[in-house]
């Protein structure tokens, strides 16, 4: 079988086509996952095509049995928390239409709601409008707009904390409240 770090690596490097031929080819990388250390050590190949918006690689490898509610990763653990986190609202909303589970714990009792509020390294400022469309699609399917953290931490305290305005106008939009925890700007970098 291809090397599975290869094969993410062409998704990581938005080599769409090159990825779909290797996984046609080998179908198993489907389900696999990597094993390097590190903060991504565990992300399977759906984590990445989802952060990517890749969404007819993201196709491909659910049908090929890609678990859309993976949580084995040790960064975001979810593929839908992956995707919330680079705004990629359309590998977001196939996921949830393939089940994956809008609140499921995305690491410290965050969801996919928290990523998206966090930003990923941009902290929403690198394509604001994919930010807010994401924001929409996870409330759509049932996102808890007010699931607090362990650290009892909202959405919406995420939105603010890192800026990331776009978000906060739309969780505000749909009600959501802040915990009244001191705002720190936090998150995990993509």
């Amino acid at each position: 079988m291809p090397d599975i770090d290869t094969f993410i690596e062409l998704i990581r490097d938005r080599r769409n086509q090159e990825a779909l031929d290797m996984l046609n080819a080998s179908q198993a990388l489907a389900t696999a996952r990597t094993s390097r250390s590190g903060q991504l050590h565990g992300a399977t190949p759906l984590h990445w095509a989802a952060h990517r918006n890749a969404i007819e690689l993201c196709q491909r490898l659910i049908e090929l049995g890609a678990d859309v509610n993976d949580s084995a990763s040790d960064w975001w653990l979810t593929p839908l928390s992956w995707g919330a986190d680079a705004g990629s609202a359309e590998a977001v909303e196939l996921l949830l239409k393939h089940g994956a589970d809008v609140n499921q714990d995305a690491i410290v009792g965050t969801t996919a709601l928290h990523a998206v509020a966090m930003g990923g390294s941009s902290q929403g400022k690198g394509n604001p409008q994919a930010y807010e469309r994401t924001t929409e699609v996870l409330i759509a399917h049932g996102g808890d707009i007010n699931r607090r953290t362990d650290q009892q931490r909202t959405p919406l305290d995420d939105a603010i904390a890192n800026a990331n305005d776009s978000v906060v106008a739309v969780l505000r939009k749909h009600g959501a409240q802040v915990s009244n925890m001191p705002s720190k700007p936090h998150g995990f970098q993509s």
